[in-house]
């Protein structure tokens, strides 16, 4: 068997600039759920083929608008004490089924343990208080955690 030497592409300091050949255009495509949301229902998109084009999945984004209301479906008051669960756009799912070509590729019950242990575990405290907070993460604080006064009396800064 020939052996070819080769370098990691992330220690190429100094090599030739590559150029990207593959992929003459991209563009971003609105896609909206199948119907409309209401408590308790699943949330589906259909997103079907664009004839030659393709789906990059690792730059997918989901938009979300959501308005916090009481049981009674009015709203907060400024005295009502309020706060939303940690790493709330993660945590807000229980279930994330991926489906390709009606072809079940993932299925993820507990959905919202699953992604906030390993967050709480795993991630570095750098990437806690950065990238994971764009998902609204926010580290419980040791020996508070059942503390859920939101206000600046509150011990728990998570």
């Amino acid at each position: 068997m020939e052996r070819c030497y080769c370098t990691k592409s992330e220690l190429e300091l100094f090599g030739p600039e590559k150029i990207q050949l593959a992929i003459e255009n991209s563009s971003f495509v609105e896609i909206h759920p199948v119907a409309s949301i209401s408590y308790r229902n699943t949330i589906e998109f259909q997103i079907t083929g664009l004839g030659d084009a393709y789906f990059d999945l690792s730059h997918v984004l989901l938009n979300i608008q959501a308005k916090i209301l009481k049981v009674e479906e009015t709203a907060f008051t400024v005295n009502d004490k309020c706060g939303s669960i940690n790493y709330l756009l993660n945590t807000m799912y229980s279930e994330c089924h991926i489906s390709l070509n009606d072809r079940q590729i993932s299925s993820e019950s507990n959905y919202a343990y699953k992604t906030y242990i390993p967050s709480t575990l795993f991630h570095s405290e750098s990437s806690q208080k950065n990238f994971l907070r764009a998902g609204m993460f926010y580290k419980d604080t040791a020996g508070e955690f059942d503390d859920t006064d939101v206000t600046a009396a509150g011990k728990n800064l998570g």
